[in-house]
């Protein structure tokens, strides 16, 4: 199987790839610590500029925009946007983010158009909703210290919903059986 089997226009097929290296050249973007000219702080630069010149083309925003966001951080008080300059632990994790943000929209992409694909030609001319079945199981709460992900929320929100249903239908059971025995 290709990426052909998706019917994905030669333009779609290209950026597709022009995101997926873009973020492989991420992980290349070399961030090294250096003085803060206005401050005593610590900030960091991109030791390879070349590379993150190469990334603001294949995603299509301004090299000064990447770099920024690469960078530093900003941060809005008292109706002013303050911007933070990056220490070079949270620069590495700021480029890391990026590039798990841009893996993780790319892949629910794909996704939605390998759905798109699998749909029948009559399905597309009407409102298909679509059919899933979802299947959960109820393992509990799981807990990663200070790196909980959103999706470990919604995994966590989710089991939470499913004991409760759990706990509504064997308690609304066991009161049927109660009250058909006469307890």
């Amino acid at each position: 199987p290709t990426i052909s089997i998706l019917c994905l226009s030669r333009e779609k097929q290209r950026r597709l790839f022009a995101v997926l290296s873009a973020v492989l050249l991420l992980g290349n973007v070399e961030l090294q610590p250096r003085k803060s000219v206005y401050h005593h702080d610590e900030a960091v630069a991109v030791r390879n500029t070349d590379v993150v010149s190469l990334i603001s083309q294949l995603l299509r925003v301004k090299q000064e925009t990447l770099l920024a966001a690469l960078t530093a951080k900003r941060a809005r008080a008292s109706g002013e946007t303050l911007i933070i300059n990056y220490r070079l632990p949270e620069a590495i994790a700021a480029r890391d983010a990026m590039a798990k943000c841009l893996y993780g929209a790319l892949f629910d992409w794909i996704v939605l158009q390998v759905n798109h694909a699998l749909l029948s030609k009559k399905d597309t001319l009407r409102d298909h909703q679509g059919n899933s079945i979802g299947v959960l199981d109820i393992f509990g709460f799981e807990d990663f210290g200070p790196y909980n992900s959103f999706e470990q929320l919604c995994i966590n929100y989710a089991n939470e919903h499913l004991q409760y249903y759990f706990n509504q239908h064997v308690f609304k059971y066991e009161q049927e059986e109660y009250r058909k025995e006469g307890i």
